[in-house]
């Protein structure tokens, strides 16, 4: 006989299948979801009406089921949005907090369980859609001229700049702490020893179990960074299936590892920014350390500031694209080397480019989001 618990459990999964859910109800298994410790007595009682009849599950029953699925998943995580989101607004920067709490986790391990469960007494075919079910991918993104701050189940927090996406499976926190990085992000990873969190940044893991470090993996940037602040990281390349050659960064180090043409990534990083450089040493083909790097710095974006030190015109215009949602066009090849040192905070677009058209001979037009930069001699033949 099953209990009045997970007897309601099963009316209100019910009722939300057949979309009769009232407010109060969706609201009343969200709150079950969110409290269910899964042991195999629950488990069995959960399936015992399932189980019953001994029927397979159609394919109409399959579809009902994914769509149940991602239906909860979404709904939770709309939900979480609605509670803990802080509205705070910095200059023209939205910061959104999204929070991917232990509801959500636990929702994922019923639907799961109880898909995966029928899927069993199904046809092979069926089961490897349902297998699809239980793998698909959560992702978050950061829009260019804002940020976004995670809350994962295990308590892992992550701050997405702009321009930034970060994925993982629905089995986070279970029996992985995988996620992949495409951009930037702060990562400060709750402890927990037997389940590493290792981030995918190109060809990298970057794995840690309890610790604070910055990755900065723009594609477009051709270079994967990664700045420890508190406890260690381990770095190994994904091709090292045995881990052989490891990485260790200790606190204030940073890794600079070249995506593909190492030599010309690395020496256009030493153009573009030579003080984020200058402590570098080589230490293999593709891989440099900076073994006291200025975390100051390197972290500024945190805190909606721009540290900026000697660094050229075309490496500044590549994060203010980021900051503020624009495209720059270079009509002038030679103003790319204009340097720039200085700290932004929440100035305007406008105000920005204010400061570096009385730094440098630089003007600049705007047409829509496209910004169009040439040199104040050019423009004032032009005239």
């Amino acid at each position: 006989m099953k209990s009045f618990f997970t007897a309601e459990l099963d009316y209100l999964i019910t009722r939300y299948l057949e979309k009769r859910c009232t407010e109060e109800e969706k609201n009343r298994l969200f709150k079950l979801l969110g409290d269910i410790h899964l042991d195999n007595l629950l488990r069995k009682e959960l399936l015992s009406d399932i189980n019953k009849d001994g029927d397979t599950v159609s394919e109409n029953q399959l579809a009902e089921l994914n769509e149940l699925y991602n239906s909860i998943e979404s709904e939770i995580e709309v939900r979480k949005i609605k509670e803990r989101k802080s509205g705070i607004l910095h200059g023209n920067v939205n910061i959104r907090r999204i929070i991917i709490g232990s509801l959500s986790a636990a929702a994922v391990i019923l639907l799961a369980f109880f898909i995966g469960t029928l899927a069993g007494r199904t046809r092979q075919t069926d089961y490897a859609k349902v297998a699809a079910i239980k793998n698909s991918f959560v992702t978050i993104k950061a829009p260019l001229g804002s940020k976004s701050e995670i809350v994962l189940g295990d308590g892992s927090e992550v701050l997405l700049n702009a321009g930034s996406s970060v994925s993982y499976n629905n089995s986070y926190g279970l029996t992985n702490r995988d996620l992949i990085l495409e951009g930037e992000a702060y990562f400060k990873v709750a402890g927990n020893a037997e389940i590493p969190l290792i981030v995918n940044a190109g060809n990298l893991n970057i794995r840690a179990t309890g610790t604070e470090f910055n990755v900065r993996a723009y594609s477009e940037d051709g270079i994967i960074e990664t700045t420890l602040i508190e406890g260690e990281v381990e770095i190994s390349q994904k091709s090292d299936k045995n881990r052989e050659n490891v990485l260790v960064l200790k606190p204030q180090q940073k890794a600079i590892y070249a995506r593909q043409d190492e030599q010309f990534s690395i020496e256009r990083k030493k153009e573009m920014e030579p003080q984020s450089m200058a402590n570098a040493e080589k230490i293999s083909g593709n891989m440099m350390v900076s073994l006291k790097t200025d975390v100051e710095q390197e972290t500024a974006w945190t805190k909606n500031k721009l540290i900026i030190r000697s660094e050229n015109l075309e490496s500044l215009c590549t994060k203010l694209q980021r900051k503020y949602n624009v495209t720059f066009v270079f009509r002038d090849e030679e103003i790319k080397k204009h340097r720039f040192s200085g700290i932004l905070l929440d100035e305007t677009f406008n105000q920005v480019m204010d400061v570096i058209m009385l730094t440098a001979p630089v003007s600049y037009e705007m047409e829509g989001r496209t910004v169009y930069l040439f040199s104040r001699k050019l423009s004032d033949n032009n005239k």
